[in-house]
């Protein structure tokens, strides 16, 4: 049996072609054995974009973005152990991260008192007053730097000896990013708040980092 070659249907005796079947009551239905296929339409979805997180360079102000900071500032080349989130509208101030309740101690006492203070409250500094007055701050670098390292006793040694003072201080409504850079200029750990002139606090190292280190695990859950 002869087949022809596009339309797939087979000849009758005289050699011609069946009568294609027709559907009734349509006029225009398609001739067999053609079939009538929907179109079909491709949808696309366009890949979602994740912002990366900005980060601020403590030290030139410089904004890194990305989920990964580098080890070193591609602006000022500068060694870094950790960078500030930089927000998008709001700006961190000092007044964000300044303890307003510090540890307080005569400038008198023993430097004795002031490490037992600091151990039962888990600080790491205590404010130093003279008449009342803040006019100084003792870390527990201080403590052992200064006493542990030369084999002082601490018992008979007055506050006053070994304190930082006078202090570096700073307003709080100053950006956090200067606080940092004010630290890494003195090399120190802690500096004093004030607000409008008033002392309000200090502000610590560790409280900027614990900070970021909560943004870093709310970032990875």
């Amino acid at each position: 049996m002869e087949v022809l070659h596009r339309q797939r249907r087979p000849l009758s005796a005289e050699g011609q072609a069946p009568n294609r079947p027709r559907s009734k009551g349509r006029a225009d239905a398609v001739p067999w054995p053609h079939k009538r296929f929907e179109p079909t339409f491709l949808i696309y979805h366009k890949p979602r974009c994740y912002a990366m997180t900005k980060w601020e360079c403590y030290r030139c102000g410089h904004i890194f973005e990305g989920d990964n900071t580098p080890d070193e500032c591609p602006n000022c080349h500068y060694s870094l152990t950790f960078w500030i989130e930089a927000g998008e509208s709001t700006v961190p101030t000092i007044r964000n991260f300044v303890k307003t309740d510090p540890l307080i101690i005569d400038a008198n006492e023993s430097v004795l008192k002031a490490a037992q203070m600091m151990r039962d409250r888990g600080a790491g500094n205590v404010l130093v007053l003279i008449n009342g007055e803040p006019k100084g701050i003792l870390t527990e670098r201080d403590v052992l730097y200064r006493i542990a390292a030369d084999d002082l006793l601490s018992s008979s040694i007055p506050v006053r000896k070994i304190m930082t003072s006078p202090m570096i201080s700073i307003e709080a409504d100053r950006p956090l990013s200067e606080g940092v850079q004010l630290m890494a200029k003195h090399r120190i750990r802690t500096v004093f708040v004030t607000d409008h002139g008033k002392p309000l606090g200090l502000l610590n190292m560790r409280a900027i980092v614990g900070d970021q280190f909560r943004v870093a695990k709310s970032l990875e859950a």
